[in-house]
Order: structure tokens, then sequence, then C-alpha cells
């Protein structure tokens, strides 16, 4: 790994929970292999294009690092059903490529979710600036484009790393609510950890009161890692309130 840069952000309104302040600690690096980010993303850190990050908010410390137990995994009702309802969907599994049906797919996205849930609603620059970034990555990135009848409905990045997958990032086509294309996406990275006996699959930070992460903590049994670095079994929706 190759740090070019080291520094902590200014403290200033957290993008999880609104009332409250968070600082960022960054590292840049301009080489860093899969097995050097396992460790990082192990540490509870994560990663923006060759921005590696984690929270450092004094007394608040709410962002958990969360994974998912391959083998421990079971799941739930719906989860079983989602993931028997789109067996239809091909995935198509490459190297990340910016393309307008991605643009279209990401903005389509965002423009729901800021409508149904309050996201701030997507502009060109932006939306060009984020896929870029997850596009330009340090080691080679996983996208996973998903196809029903030949049409793009869902996209998901992947970094492959050694003990399992790291979801980055996800959008899906607002259309198709009943098939839960979210809850799909996750489902197949767990599906093809266990196809390939990788043991984790790592969902970035779970904070228990962001409506847009509640769904992390439905993937039961998982695992949080708790503020003295040991990762603890969460078998519950209950176990996640502590």
């Amino acid at each position: 790994m190759k740090v070019v840069g080291k520094f902590l952000s200014s403290p200033d309104k957290c993008g999880y929970l609104p009332d409250r302040q968070w600082r960022l600690e960054y590292e840049y690096v301009s080489e860093l292999t899969p097995v050097e980010y396992m460790d990082k993303v192990r540490a509870g850190w994560r990663k923006y294009g060759h921005a590696l990050f984690r929270p450092v908010c004094g007394s608040c410390v709410e962002c958990k690092a969360i994974r998912i137990v391959v083998d421990k995994f079971t799941p739930s009702r719906s989860q079983k059903r989602s993931f028997k309802t789109n067996q239809d969907i091909e995935i198509r599994i490459g190297d990340a490529a910016l393309n307008r049906e991605t643009l279209d797919l990401y903005v389509k996205h965002h423009e729901h979710h800021a409508d149904a849930v309050g996201w701030p609603k997507p502009d060109i620059r932006n939306s060009l600036s984020h896929l870029n970034s997850l596009s330009d990555n340090p080691f080679p990135i996983e996208e996973w484009c998903h196809y029903l009848d030949d049409q793009l409905i869902g996209i998901a990045y992947v970094d492959p790393l050694p003990d399992g997958f790291s979801a980055v990032y996800s959008f899906y086509s607002p259309e198709l609510p009943k098939r839960s294309l979210g809850t799909w996406m996750i489902l197949s990275i767990v599906e093809r950890a266990r196809q390939l006996g990788l043991p984790y699959v790592y969902l970035g930070y779970f904070v228990k009161d962001c409506r847009s992460m509640k769904y992390k903590a439905k993937f039961l049994p998982h695992e949080i890692r708790g503020v003295d670095g040991v990762w603890r079994e969460v078998t519950s929706l209950e176990d996640d309130e502590d």
C-alpha cells in the first residue's frame, strides 16, 4: 500500500444522523492490494475511489462495520421469496464501465429515493462524479450487472477480497418493487461467496437509527464490529438495539 496523504476532515453535519456531526479520517492511496484492503475492512475502514476512510467522531460510535457470515446466514421468509422470484435475472460480472445506460439507471434510482425518503435530487455532474469514483479503484472492482429479458435493471459494485466480497454500492430500477431488487442483489453476492467457499460479505457501516440502513440488519445472523475491534455475532433484530 502506498499512502500519498492523510488528513482529518473538519466536523460537519453527519450524513447518517442529521442531528449530529461527523468527522472522518482519510488515507489517500496510489496503490492498494486486495489483501491490504481486506485488513483495512476488518479494522473498520471503507473505501471511496482511492480514499480510505473511517469515522472518528469522538463520543458518537453509531457507525459500526457489519458483515454477513456466509456459512451461518439463514434467509428469512421474505428473503427466500426474493431469491426464488429473481431466478430469471441474469448477472453479468465484469470490469466497471461508465456508459449512458448506467447513468440513466443511476439517476432513475436516485430520483425515486429523493421522492420516497428525502434523498438529495440527483444532478448529472454529481452523478457522473460518483459513478466515476466507483470505477476509479486502486485494484479492479467488479461491476455486477443484473438483466431481466436483456434489460439492465440493477448494478452492484463489489470489491473481491481474499476472505469474501465487500459490497460497495448498488442501484436498481424502482419500477419492479415486488422483486425487492436491493435484497436480491445482496443475496446474489452471498450466494456467489457460498459457491466460492468465501466466509464473509461486508456491507459497510450500519447505523441503527439511519432509515436507509435498516435493510442491513435483516440479514441474520450477521456480525458487528465493536469499538474494541471485536466482531460479535447478532442473531436477531433486537440484538442490534443494544
